[in-house]
């Protein structure tokens, strides 16, 4: 049989980019290795999930955040992120999640981030920027947490506008 390219690599970005957008984006990253058509695709992925699971400290996990979105294509906006911590009780401190969330909740709100999930998996203290309360595109948040004792820090605006929608 005589096959020129393989099967996936025939598949229109759009495709690839909806099956890239079902696993985390480090493993998008890795998906670039498969051909020289793949290289840059996931730089432009709209639905980007992060998760810290496989970094021993999350100072590796936000330098790998801190690297990664100036690396992806600015002129596609992002309709959906998703955000995973997996702290350990000795190793998940406040500063250390704080900063990847606040690099990727600024990033997200300004390329129009429609859908927001994040969850804090046995991590004791997380503080979120007031950005998630002031965003213009967000129409979905989800927050959730699983630890004894979290700590969910959340800024109270001088002013806060709810607004329910049908």
């Amino acid at each position: 049989m005589n096959v020129e390219g393989d099967r996936l690599s025939n598949l229109p970005d759009d495709l690839i980019r909806k099956i890239l957008s079902f696993i985390d984006v480090k493993h998008a990253i890795q998906t670039s290795a498969l051909s020289s058509r793949w290289r840059y695709i996931w730089t432009s992925m709209p639905c980007i999930d992060f998760s810290s699971e496989g970094y021993y400290m999350l100072s590796n996990f936000s330098k790998f955040v801190t690297h990664l979105l100036p690396s992806r294509n600015n002129q596609i906006d992002v309709s959906s992120v998703k955000l995973t911590f997996h702290g350990n009780d000795g190793h998940a401190h406040g500063n250390d999640i704080h900063v990847p969330v606040k690099k990727l909740l600024d990033y997200a709100f300004s390329h129009n981030v429609q859908q927001l999930n994040i969850s804090c998996l046995r991590v004791k203290n997380i503080e979120f920027p007031l950005s998630l309360f002031s965003s213009q595109s967000l129409k979905h948040l989800t927050l959730t947490g699983y630890s004894h004792g979290c700590k969910t820090r959340f800024p109270r605006p001088s002013t806060l506008r709810v607004v329910a929608t049908r």
